[in-house]
């Protein structure tokens, strides 16, 4: 009995150690945008730095969690953060009401403000914003600035762009008179990219910065609060802010930017953008031409069920812009429980939009080929599907193949519009590299030049393909 009772206790010892399951660290996912020197950028050695990466790694520290950053474009950072894409943004956002109404803001962990920059050649002239009435003033799209100055100086003509890199290249072409950024970031950016441009008044307002989350995640925003508190007690905050921003010290981000990025690791960088680009594009053109052919052929039919269905899609697409797209894509997926990667989402948009416009290619190739082809394959005793694959087809596709390939290369180049939902393409990669050597002629130049060898190849040999398919007699 009493062996009997041992074995018993030691089932029960073996059922309890492999059914308790081993502790898993915990994630903390962030997103911020790697282009907003010196808060978050990539370094000479390629890696993610700056104020709020620092600020990131110290409260995954002190959470205990194991820290995730996302880099994604400023345009679509909010909506990434409602659709459960990461956990918090810790990229220098201001505390506003409008933006409070739909997250939560921790206790703010810097302040900083809203200053006028001009040309150097302007000093004099333009004191302030005063100065400014009926003049182009550039700010980066999406930030506080824009509404401020469009609620509070309507007679100050706003210009929008992506990134400050952008606004540099204008002051310095005199399409604008003045810019507005935050006081740290200009002075750091005119620094490292040796402008000629100045202060001009003081600051026009100061504005907190705080982590945002979503609304229902309140357990995680007490533990952001927490940590923030107790890396404002230690001191952890005023290193950081020291570190990047410091009187009596030259910081990180300027030795940084001072250093020019090595050739190997711009190469490296392009290179793998543009394999990521590539495969993208490549997967997308096949998948959207597979799903083209029969919609194509569907809609080169009677007009019944299947011919309303599809045309009322593929004619929605066309419609709309694919820039939206694959904001419902990528954004709304995950409020029907479906959870996709960037990559996957990119290759699915993209691949129902190239669909849409190769069906209606397939559908003028199919209309291009006289009736009388298929009445003479008919009299030949051929079956439906033996006149269409080997009469009606070949020279359809041949009157198809040049547009086709337009719309490939077409579809190569949308593929720079998926960098707003954090797939690293070739132009992201590019925009890191500007955000650093401030010389985005040269790297513009370079990425035009990789994408024109890819596309002037595969037009040469769709040409080759539609010779060769004439030279066997698939004429219409």
């Amino acid at each position: 009995m009493l062996k009997k009772l041992h074995l018993f206790l030691l089932f029960l010892l073996f059922c309890l150690f492999f059914s308790t399951p081993f502790a898993e660290q915990q994630t903390l996912s962030v997103a911020l945008t790697g282009q907003y020197p010196p808060f978050s950028f990539y370094n000479v050695q390629g890696e993610l730095d700056g104020f709020d990466v620092d600020v990131s790694k110290a409260i995954a520290d002190h959470l205990g969690y194991e820290l995730e950053i996302i880099t994604t474009e400023w345009d679509g950072i909010l909506a990434g953060l409602l659709a459960n894409r990461y956990d918090a943004i810790i990229g220098s956002m201001a505390i506003t009401a409008q933006r409070a109404e739909r997250v939560s803001f921790s206790t703010p962990y810097y302040t900083s403000g809203a200053q006028v920059f001009i040309n150097l050649k302007d000093k004099g002239e333009i004191e302030g914003i005063e100065d400014l009435s009926g003049k182009r003033v550039g700010v980066v799209r999406g930030e506080t600035y824009e509404h401020f100055l469009r609620e509070n100086h309507p007679e100050v003509q706003v210009v929008t762009y992506r990134s400050t890199v952008d606004i540099f290249q204008d002051m310095n072409n005199n399409r604008l008179e003045a810019f507005l950024s935050d006081r740290l970031v200009g002075l750091h950016q005119i620094k490292s990219a040796n402008m000629p441009f100045i202060l001009a008044g003081d600051l026009l307002y100061e504005e907190q910065m705080g982590i945002p989350v979503r609304k229902q995640n309140t357990e995680l925003l007490g533990k952001i609060n927490q940590a923030l508190e107790t890396m404002e007690s230690d001191g952890t905050l005023e290193e950081i802010h020291a570190r990047y921003f410091g009187p009596a010290t030259v910081s990180i981000a300027e030795e940084g930017a001072s250093e020019s990025m090595s050739m190997g690791l711009i190469a490296s960088m392009l290179i793998q953008g543009f394999v990521i680009t590539i495969g993208v594009a490549i997967a997308s053109i096949l998948a959207g031409l597979i799903l083209a052919i029969p919609v194509g052929v569907i809609l080169h039919s009677e007009p019944r069920v299947w011919y309303t269905i599809f045309r009322s899609i593929t004619d929605f697409i066309r419609g709309t812009p694919v820039l939206i797209q694959l904001f419902f894509v990528y954004f709304g997926a995950p409020q029907l429980g479906i959870s996709l990667s960037p990559i996957a989402s990119a290759i699915i948009t993209l691949s129902l939009n190239s669909a849409a416009y190769m069906s209606e290619v397939i559908r003028s190739g199919l209309m291009a080929v006289d009736k009388g082809q298929g009445i003479a394959a008919r009299a030949l005793g051929l079956n439906r599907r033996e006149q269409f694959l080997y009469v009606v087809w070949p020279q359809a596709f041949r009157v198809a193949l040049p547009p086709l390939v337009n719309s490939a290369v077409a579809l190569l180049k949308d593929t720079a519009l998926v960098s707003v939902i954090s797939v690293n393409e070739i132009i992201t990669e590019t925009q890191s590299i500007i955000s650093v050597t401030y010389d985005p002629m040269r790297f513009y130049f370079i990425v035009a030049i990789m994408f024109f060898a890819f596309t002037y190849p595969l037009m040469q040999l769709a040409g080759k393909i539609e010779r060769n398919l004439k030279s066997k007699g698939y004429t219409v």
